[in-house]
């Protein structure tokens, strides 16, 4: 059964099995890796659980360090390091039978402080003047599920829009620039920790593939191989996921096989976010059939 915003929320609550350990499970969405966003959104919400009032979520960073497999539950252990008046920090650690798949670090604040200064965001078209992906992907939707893209399970829970799409197959080089209108198809409420948790959710996706477009090789390409390796994100303001919000993003840099991505979230016309990705893309090393291949590297998601 395809994964709706309902179920989506509901594998962001994890089931709480002690106070600093919890279980999360994954989607039977198709893909047999598990999407990175997934697991940067459970493991915010774990950490998140252990902080008390006021403090608040104010950035993250993680590192991808396996596959993980959708057919297994996933323990999250998280770790008090620091308990101030004022900072939190924790760190946790993702496990499926007892191998790391996942590490990360969060820091968490109270308010404080009057002044207030946002950075404008770029002067773009409104989502209403830019294509949607359903639109752009159409005759390309067949090719996504068969690669078992990501692709597919953002659009059914998010509603995208840019006129920067490209195609999966010989889209050749490109700068490194691109620009997504975003917002969650149904309403999430008004818990600021899962607000954050869906924006690392959904910010996963697109950054380390705009830092390869000058490469000039696509997500359906078979011959490639990419991974997530590295996820950082700084949280400057509330945001509400089910209101449009704008994704800027650009690749400074791509080396050793590695691309860097940076991507910077506006709603309202304010920063309210930063993110920042390394990626690897690299050309496969066999040649043997798709079904027989490690998902270790799955196909890039853009």
């Amino acid at each position: 059964m395809a994964l709706t915003v309902a179920g989506l929320l509901d594998l962001l609550r994890l089931r709480r099995e002690t106070l600093t350990r919890f279980t999360g499970w994954s989607p039977p969405d198709g893909a047999r890796r598990i999407y990175g966003g997934q697991m940067l959104a459970q493991s915010i919400m774990a950490m998140g659980q252990t902080v008390r009032e006021p403090h608040r979520l104010h950035s993250m960073q993680g590192y991808f360090l396996q596959p993980g497999d959708v057919t297994k539950p996933i323990t999250f252990d998280v770790r008090i390091i620091r308990e101030g008046r004022n900072f939190s920090t924790r760190l946790v650690l993702a496990l499926q039978d007892d191998t790391p798949i996942f590490s990360g670090a969060a820091s968490f604040q109270s308010p404080e402080g009057e002044y207030r200064h946002f950075q404008a965001m770029p002067e773009v078209f409104p989502p209403e003047r830019m294509q949607s992906e359903e639109a752009f992907y159409a005759d390309q939707l067949h090719l996504l599920e068969n690669c078992r893209s990501h692709v597919p399970l953002i659009m059914r829970l998010f509603e995208r829009r840019s006129d920067q799409w490209r195609r999966g197959l010989e889209p050749g080089p490109l700068p490194p620039v691109n620009g997504i209108w975003c917002r969650l198809r149904e309403p999430c409420g008004d818990d600021p920790l899962l607000a954050h948790a869906l924006l690392a959710y959904v910010c996963d996706l697109d950054l380390m593939s705009t830092a390869m477009r000058p490469r000039g090789r696509g997500s359906l390409d078979r011959t490639m191989q990419a991974a997530s390796l590295d996820h950082a994100m700084w949280f400057h303001a509330p945001i509400h996921p089910e209101r449009w919000f704008y994704y800027d993003l650009e690749g400074p840099c791509a080396t050793n096989n590695r691309g860097l991505g940076r991507g910077a979230l506006y709603q309202d016309g304010y920063l309210v976010g930063t993110a920042m990705q390394e990626g690897l893309l690299r050309e496969r090393r066999d040649h043997r059939p798709d079904h027989q291949r490690n998902e270790a590297y799955g196909p890039m998601g853009r």
